[in-house]
């Protein structure tokens, strides 16, 4: 091999070398942009949820749910929570706690263990009835209004007026949780709100 000869092969070897290296940095440069334009998307993407009574769409994307889905999910909530029996509150009490957040799931597992324990002692059944609802999107908020009617051994022992705030939290990847469940006492109405 000559001198000459072997210099045109190292400097087309050079340039195999430079093109593959160049095509490595492009292939890893684009799947990077592909990594985080598809992450871009999953946490701006709105999901549209569409319920089995069809009224209309749920919007749920990063740190937003529309009014509707507020409103069915917090109906829903208080259904199980306050509509019991003492058969039916330990399961009501699991299926609430995993929709509770992190944050707050150990404040409201301890209320909601301590109405159920004594939901059982009495054997008190409760029924809610919902009338009023307001929704107020940017807190994540809903009041309910309607009545508590409560039974002991089938005799209606109470029928009340109550208000309830249920809370909720939507993580970036649009995941609805429940932050907090609370009753509204009529003095304290107007701090509530202010909170």
């Amino acid at each position: 091999m000559t001198p000459e000869k072997a210099n045109n092969e190292r400097d087309a070897l050079r340039a195999q070398v430079r093109f593959h290296r160049a095509l490595n940095v492009s292939l890893v440069a684009t799947l990077f942009l592909g990594v985080v334009l598809l992450g871009w998307v999953l946490i701006r993407d709105t999901t549209r949820i569409v319920p089995p009574e069809v009224r209309g769409e749920y919007e749920v994307g990063a740190n937003f749910a529309n009014k509707d889905y507020l409103l069915d999910v917090s109906g829903y909530v208080l259904g199980m929570v306050l509509t019991v029996t003492p058969e039916t509150v330990e399961h009501n009490n699991k299926v609430i706690l995993k929709m509770t957040h992190p944050d707050g799931y150990a404040e409201l597992k301890a209320a909601l263990d301590a109405a159920a324990l004594r939901l059982r002692k009495e054997r008190v059944t409760t029924i809610w009835v919902p009338r009023k609802q307001e929704v107020d999107e940017r807190a994540k908020r809903v009041k309910v209004s309607g009545k508590l009617k409560t039974y002991i051994a089938d005799q209606l022992t109470s029928e009340r007026d109550k208000d309830y705030i249920v809370e909720f939290t939507v993580t970036t990847s649009g995941r609805l949780y429940v932050s907090k469940i609370e009753e509204l006492v009529k003095g304290d109405a107007a701090g509530a709100a202010g909170r």
